[in-house]
């Protein structure tokens, strides 16, 4: 079969198909002269074709190739940078191979559509390279399929490499339009790129301007982004409320109880299975929350969603036993906060590790399980004790000579002990006053101590409220609160609900409720 033959083949097979697909009608030469192209494809608005009717034109290269063996086509077709360049100048075109078998005669057409934006990702990735392989897909033969090809074809037409988009047009913009040619399966997840799929994205303007750009595009359905839902989760004693719900892959459900424990589930299966997933969290609340309901799961391998069970397999490559031993430790920090009123939720539990998390862990032996304070001299006096970035303020003392040294919480509302401030006045005399403890630290240290208890601000503050001085300790005070908000902003809330509790107004209206 001479090569004559064989392009007059292929551009007959392009024509047929074409021919047959109501909105197109093709202007193809087997032995056409013209450079880059064989001719071109209208495209009308009705099935009647006239002037009238007329919608576009795109530019058309059909190359005929032999095979021995037509069971599969190749996956490239090579062009030279200096078609590329062409197509590019040209504004794109629609490439067309037609493979044919020498002996049957029988043609297989693929195509590859080279609009502006993907000739111009082409010649990037030939770097120095004089040609590559362009990926071709097979031509599908319903006509429907095809009128789809050449509209994207058309559309695309509008993009232009070489023009810039200034990025205060984008800030204005009003809408996304992304053409395809209607083969995207949007049933997962997929991320258009210009190597694996043919599309043309045009962004619209609040001034009506269409602009389009070489973007690359990542599309979720709504059931893979996720959606909060109504549920309960327990293990054991640990809920989580309002779970987020999102498909991971086509048969496996995901249930994200926290940023640190998620929940797989098939929905394929018979029987309702899962597994489930723990990353350890940085703040103690949250590990702690986390890592029970995951041991929970360990122990009945089972979790209930609204009351009813679900059974489950645990999936991680974490030693259960060295989790066991972790949980205990945390137990022991969250006793600890929660008899101080700490929010457990700030503490942060890598600068615990070694020395800070033992002093901690004894700590709560002496204010908790009535350990002896371990020192063969004591003096009454405050405490300070870090914890991370933050800090306990504490209180060493007896009751009476006779008893034993105890640590207590200095803002605890029954500590049971009066605090004075003593200063000489202008004659030299000592003057001595009521305070709260809230006088007693000091002002760079309130922002990041967190027993505060904050909440019986207003009775600390009744107690002295007939002695001198009170109400300007108690101004001073708001004014440190306001200051604490500036310099640590995670507790911003905290501390102003606070300050504004304690201003005449505030403290009135609590007296009122």
């Amino acid at each position: 079969m001479a090569p004559m033959d064989v392009e007059k083949l292929a551009v007959t097979k392009i024509v047929q198909m074409v021919s047959i697909c109501p909105h197109l009608e093709p202007f193809i030469e087997s032995n056409d002269k013209t450079l880059l192209t064989d001719g071109h494809i209208d495209v009308h608005l009705s099935e009647s074709h006239s002037k009238k009717s007329f919608d576009g034109r795109i530019e058309v290269q059909v190359k005929g190739r032999t095979l021995t063996d037509d069971k599969k086509l190749p996956p490239t077709y090579p062009l030279t940078r200096t078609d590329l360049i062409g197509h590019l100048k040209n504004g794109g075109v629609l490439y067309f191979v037609v493979f044919i078998n020498r002996k049957t005669g029988k043609s297989k057409p693929a195509y590859a559509l080279l609009n502006p934006f993907k000739i111009q990702h082409l010649m990037r990735k030939m770097g120095d390279k004089k040609q590559i392989g362009v990926r071709i897909k097979p031509l599908p033969a319903d006509p429907s399929k095809i009128e789809n090809i050449v509209y994207l074809a058309m559309q695309s037409k509008a993009e232009k490499p070489d023009m810039g988009i200034d990025s205060s047009q984008l800030k204005q913009l009003s809408s996304i339009t992304l053409y395809t040619d209607g083969t995207l399966n949007l049933d997962a997840p997929v991320r258009l790129t210009r190597d694996d799929f043919d599309f043309t994205l045009v962004y619209e303007t609040t001034g009506g301007m269409n602009l389009p750009v070489d973007e690359e595009l990542v599309i979720t359905p709504p059931e893979y982004v996720g959606e909060i839902t109504e549920l309960a989760v327990t293990a054991g004693d640990f809920v989580f409320h309002n779970p987020t719900r999102r498909r991971v892959d086509k048969g496996t459900v995901e249930l994200e109880l926290s940023a640190g424990l998620r929940i797989h589930r098939s929905d394929t299966r018979p029987e309702s299975t899962g597994a489930v997933l723990l990353t350890l969290r940085e703040t103690l609340r949250e590990r702690f929350n986390d890592l029970g309901f995951y041991l929970t799961c360990i122990a009945a391998q089972a979790f209930s969603i609204d009351g009813v069970e679900n059974k489950v397999k645990v999936a991680s490559g974490k030693d259960p036993q060295d989790l066991r031993e972790h949980f205990e430790y945390l137990q022991t920090l969250m006793s600890l906060c929660n008899h101080l009123k700490v929010d457990s939720s700030l503490v942060e539990l890598e600068p615990l590790e070694g020395k800070r998390g033992r002093q901690l862990v004894d700590l709560h032996g002496v204010m908790l399980e009535g350990d002896e304070i371990s020192a063969e001299h004591h003096e009454s006096g405050r405490v300070l004790q870090p914890m991370g970035r933050w800090n306990l303020q504490l209180l060493v003392a007896q009751d009476d000579a006779e008893s034993p040294w105890r640590c207590r919480d200095l803002f605890h509302p029954e500590l049971g002990r009066q605090f004075v401030m003593s200063w000489e006045d202008e004659t030299g005399e000592t003057q001595i006053s009521r305070v709260t403890p809230y006088e007693v630290v000091e002002r760079e240290h309130l922002p990041f101590t967190l027993n505060l208890h904050l909440d019986n601000l207003i009775n600390a503050y009744n107690e002295i409220f007939e002695y001198p001085h009170a109400s300007g300790y108690a101004n001073a005070t708001v004014l440190n609160l306001i200051s604490a908000a500036d310099t640590v902003e995670l507790r911003e809330t905290e501390f102003l609900d606070a300050a504004s509790s304690l201003t005449p107004a505030g403290a009135l209206a609590s007296s009122i409720s």
